[in-house]
Order: structure tokens, then C-alpha cells, then sequence
């Protein structure tokens, strides 16, 4: 794979991400009723999704910069199953 090609994969990854703090702007009302708090506390979880986005990415590129990509990718699946099934 070209570099070219894993630079706009970054990008794209990195926009959708990026973004999807914004998609819980739109339901906010909702999810704040739904869990019964008020639209300002509900509003924190863009705040505490924006911070770990924005302090934990450096922090988990510094921690696994010498692992190999396929066993990084393989954990990370892992975590994510085990984060859904909880």
C-alpha cells in the first residue's frame, strides 16, 4: 500500500471520528430525556468524549508505537468486543 493511499485512509478515519461528537449534539434532547437528566448534564458527555479523543490519541500512539500493527489491531478488536459485551 502507497503512502499516499494510508495518508487520505488517516484523514478520512480521522474526520469520522472527529465528527461524530457532533452527531450526539443533534439527539442531545433526546438522550437526555431518555436517561432521565437534564440537557446540561447530558451536554457533558461531548465534553468528556471531546477530552479523552483529544488527550487519550497522543497518549495510545506513544504507548504502542513499537507494537506490531497486526497484534495492535487484533487487541484493539478485542477490547472492543469485550467493551460491547459489558
Amino acid at each position: 500500500m502507497s503512502n499516499t493511499w494510508k495518508i487520505y485512509m488517516l484523514a478520512i478515519v480521522s474526520f469520522l471520528v472527529g465528527t461524530s461528537e457532533f452527531i450526539i449534539a443533534g439527539i442531545l434532547d433526546k438522550v437526555a430525556s431518555d436517561i432521565g437528566v437534564s440537557l446540561s448534564a447530558a451536554g457533558q458527555l461531548i465534553t468528556v468524549f471531546s477530552l479523552a479523543y483529544a488527550f487519550g490519541t497522543p497518549l495510545l500512539m506513544g504507548v504502542t508505537a513499537r507494537m506490531e500493527r497486526r497484534k495492535l489491531l487484533l487487541y484493539s478488536l478485542l477490547v472492543f468486543v469485550i467493551g460491547n459485551g459489558v
